[in-house]
């Protein structure tokens, strides 16, 4: 938005004020740093995470994993369970599927190389873990990055308040002003007041 409304210039200043690699886009998961969700009265947990992201692609099994950390698979369960309330190898799959998402997005690989990549064994175990965990395929997700999943219209269509799928549909195909878009975010019960 300050891109837009004031130049590359100040835009990417300001992002490098605060050391930003890239532009966050409207539809990129915003990471949230793990010591802020739990704080650091949980290093093993920190520090199993930690092991976790840098083995994306070469994935470490769950003993493997404790063993690394000094804990055993039940303790590593339980920390997993009582923070993050899931067990360590669903927060694994979700690392791994939402670094799939950002390949998908921003890369021209292959699917097959993303899968690979993510540390899936076939494509087709990627695929199907994609659409149980995302709900669209990876090659949906590719496609349509902008779009909406044609059999959750009528949910999507109800969860942010148009009145039928030809509302969505055209909500979704008009590009989106910024200043549209933080009209909106102003109403929003969780939006901090912003002045430019």
């Amino acid at each position: 938005m300050i891109q837009k409304d004031y130049g590359r210039e100040l835009g990417s200043s300001i992002s490098e004020m605060f050391i930003c690699d890239r532009v966050r886009g409207d539809s990129d998961y915003q990471r949230i740093p793990l010591k802020h969700m739990i704080g650091t009265a949980q290093p093993k947990l920190v520090e199993a995470i930690t092991l976790m992201e840098a083995n994306i692609e070469e994935t470490i099994e769950l003993d493997e994993l404790a063993s690394y950390v000094g804990l055993s698979r039940r303790q590593l369960e339980r920390l997993f369970q009582k923070y993050l309330h899931c067990s360590p190898s669903k927060y694994y799959l979700k690392l791994r599927l939402y670094r799939a998402r950002q390949l998908l997005r921003q890369t021209s690989m292959s699917i097959i190389e993303i899968a690979t990549a993510c540390g899936f064994v076939s494509s087709p175990h990627f695929s199907k873990c994609y659409r149980i965990h995302i709900g669209i395929s990876p090659k949906a997700e590719r496609v349509g990055t902008q779009g909406v999943a044609l059999s959750n219209v009528p949910l999507v269509a109800a969860a942010i308040g148009q009145q039928n799928v030809v509302d969505l549909m055209e909500y979704n195909m008009t590009p989106l002003r910024s200043s549209k878009v933080l009209f909106e975010a102003q109403h929003e019960p969780t939006y901090g007041s912003v002045s430019l």
